[in-house]
């Protein structure tokens, strides 16, 4: 469970305020619990100190909801958050890096994305409004001469504009299943196994076997799940077997 545990610790840090230098994946767990360990100490010399009732025994799929002591809020972790998953496609498209978390389910699995399937009958999609300051335009004129040239450049307005991008229909999931060593893209019950992960365990594109079959999930390209862990299971085995020939 490092990856629950590095994914939970990454988003406790990030909620109480701190701002990651590197990406994601540049991060140990280790390094992750200690920051976090040096923050808490921070926090509770800082805090006032005040006693801690026992909480009432509860199933511990649905944990009472924290105490907030007076100025300090207690953040809300990925372990922590409510396991619904997102109903609406492309919600988080630009609140999150690719490789952050955005919640861990009662069965372990880690999300990355959760799959939304395309409704079966038509209905409003999303829409994301983005609000800016528009300055308008502004000509300003250059003579050289022979010629004169007139350009358009950012004007002296201060008007607050918008912009609504109509969000997709639907989205493939994408989760960490512990059991295995890449991320799973899912969507209508099929899946495969990502890509780049795939990529990178082997070192290079031109490196996985040729019998690992690609295919499609919806319209996101993966690996096929079957012949990807038969490769490895293949090599597996002839790499124990020869190191047993090897021996005296």
């Amino acid at each position: 469970m490092s990856q629950a545990e590095k994914a939970a610790l990454w988003t406790e840090l990030k909620n109480k305020g701190v701002q990651f230098e590197r990406h994601y994946r540049e991060y140990t767990t280790e390094t992750l619990r200690q920051a976090l360990n040096a923050l808490n100490e921070r926090l509770a010399a800082a805090a006032p100190v005040q006693p801690v009732p026992m909480p009432v025994a509860e199933p511990p799929r649905n944990p009472p909801p924290p105490r907030e002591q007076p100025g300090f809020t207690l953040p809300e972790t990925v372990a922590n958050r409510p396991k619904e998953p997102d109903t609406v496609a492309g919600v988080r498209q630009n609140t999150r890096d690719d490789d952050e978390p955005i919640r861990v389910d009662e069965d372990g699995l880690i999300w990355y994305q959760d799959e939304v399937r395309k409704p079966a009958f038509p209905k409003p999609r999303g829409r994301r409004v983005l609000k800016y300051m528009d300055t308008g335009v502004k000509e300003a004129t250059v003579s050289n001469g022979q010629y004169t040239e007139t350009f358009e450049v950012a004007g002296d307005e201060q008007r607050m504009s918008e912009v609504k991008i109509t969000l997709p229909a639907y989205q493939v999931g994408i989760y960490k299943d512990p059991r295995y060593p890449f991320k799973i893209h899912v969507y209508n019950d099929k899946r495969g196994f990502d890509l780049d992960d795939v990529h990178e365990f082997y070192g290079a594109p031109d490196l996985v076997p040729t019998e690992v079959k690609r295919d499609y999930v919806s319209n996101d390209l993966v690996y096929d799940i079957r012949t990807t862990i038969r490769a490895i299971n293949t090599e597996y085995r002839e790499r124990v077997l020869k190191q047993g020939a090897a021996r005296p």
